[in-house]
């Protein structure tokens, strides 16, 4: 019985103490996956690496129940096999949890080479008095220090080893395999934290340092610029060194330092052998790291100042073709830790400084020839500017005369012969206009058609004219390229040092004004006067003005008369548009016309004339009045190359119920040939819906024949200038005959513009010209008047 009873207890003492381990396993449990929540919520709220391990530390003691947990930081990057230094603790012993107490730091040092093995091994070391078996060394001291458990668990993320995790207690315990497991997944979030941490660390200074870069872009180029971005470098990587060199072009073992600074301050540049310094590792491997101990290896040649330098990083500086140029480098007193970080933000330095140098080297070659024109030889923009210059900041200057020339219509010769032929001709023209001037004299071409002369000889405005018409005149002979032959006339703007201005910017900008006045009023030559200052201010009020006239379409139409001279009845009509301003009064055509194709509001105006145009002729019909022949409306160049010219046309004329072949569609010589081959299938598509097309002032432009006869038109119109002078000009006579006979070969109908009196029409007729308009016949006359006396 006793036995039985006996046997009983023992049974229920088993059993009891099964529960209680079972209950403890439970705790256990619960106490890591407290903890694991504890230390994932330190990971979230945590704003920087140094409290994501503070907070880890202290939960491992108030959660986990451990007497004292702390972190070994990283490892210095030039010795693998040290431990980091304690970079957070926490201990029950010293009462806030913020330290380790001096007890536990003596179990820190007991057990620094058990973390040491985790750490180089990558995994968790544990040790336990109650499972050791043969530890003399250590037991002896843990145990005097109280401690039963130790655990080192590495903090790996990606297979970096970010530090250890070390944890103490004194309770007596055996450490599971569950718990061992759950532990290493703590570590894992920890050094997940840190990693993050790190990243953004390594983001923030790589955007200092782009944004270092660009401060320094902002700045200017040159050798200036290079020493401010080494100044940034260095400040971007906290380096105490920083500099950038080139190889020396006559001597590949020898460097020279462009830019040099030591603790913030610049250095004086010099020489230096490659040979043995870290320098020539960067030449052949593209890049140098030098951890440690880089200081007995730097060039002799810095006289034994760079000795306590420590850390070296350099990176080899390319051209656009790969070749070395140059190094640019840091260097740090203490042993370097982050060297991926300073490789990736000196990478971004390096790139930029190998543009610098780029830019400068491809400057110094193109220098050599950055003065010259290539196509005429003569001196170009750059030469100009800078000789100007020179003239001008030299008070004591003799008094001169400049010359801006443009060759007019010059475009329509690179359009219709081609840039080559283009080319050929320009340079003709130089070799003219070098001849017309007297030896000595500066001649330069500015680009495009313009050339430029600053004249010594015709220092005051009569003489300055006389050379301006000297080179006109060395024109007057058509200039010929292969079977091309090319008539050139040039405009010439003429302003005096010093009355018309006392720099460079004021004297060419005002012999460019009267260069526009000489273009504009069809003269050879004009030397600047105030009031075309005035007159460019005038045209800019005209061209906002005129922008609100479009906008409140206030723009209307006047209408001349075309008759037939040998019966003085009407064939048809010009439509003229005609401007009148509540601030600037009556506008002439010759004002805003230019001023709306100089500022783009040509194709607004000629829309805006279209439509009114066809809603005049419905009018008229309405009235009971029909317009003989076609009414003529005016296109100008920009508008007759737009895509929807023909719908604009035809969509006008349907809104107003009229038919297309009621208008007629003029274009200028000079805007026809511009772009010929798309001029030829516009007027082509116009003619198939029935409208009529004449070309404009014939006979002032630079025309092909082999074009003119494939265009779809109607008749030439002879310009004025032609008629006006050809009852006492030889030369005009011949040109309106020559004009006459031979729109009569291609089958084309002749119209004289400009008729004033009857001897006019009397040469006209006799030459075989049957139509005119001109103020003999009448003025432009608004709707009304222009119904009265030709409608009725």
């Amino acid at each position: 019985m006793l036995r039985i009873v006996a046997s009983l207890s023992g049974f229920e003492l088993a059993r009891r103490r099964m529960g209680e381990r079972a209950d403890e396993q439970i705790a256990n449990k619960q106490r890591i996956l407290r903890l694991l929540n504890r230390v994932n919520e330190a990971r979230f709220h945590a704003t920087d690496e140094q409290a994501l391990l503070k907070a880890a530390c202290r939960a491992m003691v108030e959660v986990g129940g451990y007497s004292a947990a702390w972190v070994h930081g990283r490892p210095p990057a030039f010795r693998k096999r040290e431990l980091g230094p304690v970079q957070a603790s926490a201990d029950v012993e010293s009462g806030d949890l913020a330290w380790l107490s001096p007890r536990q730091l003596m179990v820190e040092g007991a057990c620094h080479a058990l973390a040491l093995t985790a750490l180089e091994t990558q995994q968790a070391v544990t040790w336990s008095s109650s499972t050791v078996i043969d530890d003399t060394a250590r037991t002896p001291m843990l145990h005097e220090l109280g401690v039963n458990v130790f655990m080192a668990l590495p903090l790996i993320y990606r297979g970096q080893s970010l530090g250890v995790l070390c944890l103490s207690r004194t309770e007596e315990a055996s450490i599971t395999t569950r718990e061992l497991r759950l532990l290493s997944e703590l570590a894992d979030d920890v050094a997940f934290g840190v990693d993050n941490f790190l990243h953004r660390q390594s983001e923030a200074r790589i955007q200092h340092a782009v944004a270092q870069v660009a401060t320094a872009v902002s700045a200017q180029h040159g050798q200036a610029f290079l020493t401010q971005l080494t100044d940034h470098m260095a400040n971007a990587l906290a380096a105490e060194v920083g500099f950038i060199a080139t190889l020396d072009e006559r001597d590949p073992n020898r460097a020279n330092v462009l830019s040099l600074f030591v603790n913030g301050q610049p250095q004086a540049p010099f020489s230096y052998h490659l040979a043995g310094v870290p320098c020539q590792d960067v030449l052949v491997e593209q890049e140098c790291v030098v951890l440690e101990g880089a200081g007995i290896r730097l060039p002799r040649e810095a006289n034994g100042a760079l000795e306590w330098v420590n850390a070296y990083v350099g990176r080899r500086l390319d051209d656009i073709e790969g070749r070395p140029v140059g190094i640019i480098g840091v260097m740090f007193k203490a042993p370097l830790e982050d060297a991926h970080i300073v490789r990736t933000v000196l990478q971004i330095f390096a790139a930029r400084a190998a543009s610098e140098l780029g830019r400068q080297k491809d400057e110094a070659r193109i220098r050599q020839l950055a003065f010259c024109d290539a196509d005429t030889q003569l001196p170009n923009r750059a030469d100009f500017i800078q000789h100007l210059e020179e003239r001008v900041i030299r008070k004591t200057s003799s008094r001169f005369a400049l010359l801006l020339l443009d060759l007019n219509h010059f475009k329509e010769i690179n359009d219709t012969a081609g840039h080559d032929i283009g080319d050929l001709v320009l340079k003709e023209v130089a070799q003219r206009f070098r001849q017309a001037l007297p030896a000595g004299e500066y001649l330069a071409r500015l680009g495009g058609d313009e050339f430029v002369v600053v004249c010594d000889t015709a220092n005051d405005k009569g003489r300055a004219l006389i050379t301006a018409e000297r080179l006109c005149n060395s024109l007057e002979t058509p200039v010929v390229i292969e079977q091309h032959s090319c008539e050139l006339s040039v405009s010439a703007g003429i302003s005096l040092y010093p009355v018309h201005g006392q720099t460079a910017q004021a004297l060419l900008k005002h012999a460019d004004i009267a260069m526009y006045q000489a273009k504009r009023h069809k003269l050879p030559a004009r030397t600047f006067e105030h009031w075309m200052g005035r007159a460019v201010a005038d045209q800019l009020r005209i061209a906002k003005r005129l922008a609100v006239a479009l906008s409140n379409h206030s723009l209307y139409l006047h209408f001349q008369p075309q008759v037939d001279m040998r019966t003085g009845q009407l064939m048809g009509a010009e439509a003229l548009c005609r401007w009148w301003d509540d601030e600037l009064g009556e506008v002439s055509p010759s004002q805003f016309v230019p001023i709306a194709e100089d500022r783009g509001m040509i194709v607004a105006l000629g829309n805006c004339v279209i439509e009114q145009a066809c809603q005049q002729l419905a009018a008229w019909q309405r009235q009971g009045c029909q317009l003989s022949g076609q009414l003529s409306i005016n296109i100008a160049a920009d508008q007759f190359e737009e895509s929807d010219l023909t719908d604009t046309l035809l969509n006008s004329c349907r809104a107003h119920g009229i038919a297309p072949d009621q208008l007629s569609v003029e274009i200028t010589e000079s805007g026809i040939m511009t772009h010929p081959d798309v001029a030829i299938a516009t007027t082509e598509v116009l003619k198939s819906h029935g409208l009529g097309l004449s070309i404009d002032d014939f006979g002032t432009g630079y025309s092909s024949l082999a074009y003119l006869k494939r265009f779809a038109a109607d008749r030439i119109k002879i310009d004025i200038s032609f008629i006006r002078d050809m009852l006492v000009s030889d030369s005009d006579r011949t040109i309106v005959a020559t004009i006459i006979a031979m729109a009569d070969t291609l089958g084309l109908q002749t119209i004289a513009e400009g008729i004033e009196c009857q001897a006019q029409v009397d040469a006209l007729l006799e030459m075989g010209c049957y139509q005119a308009q001109g103020y003999f016949y009448d003025a432009p006359l608004d709707p009304q008047q222009f119904a009265e006396r030709w409608l009725t």
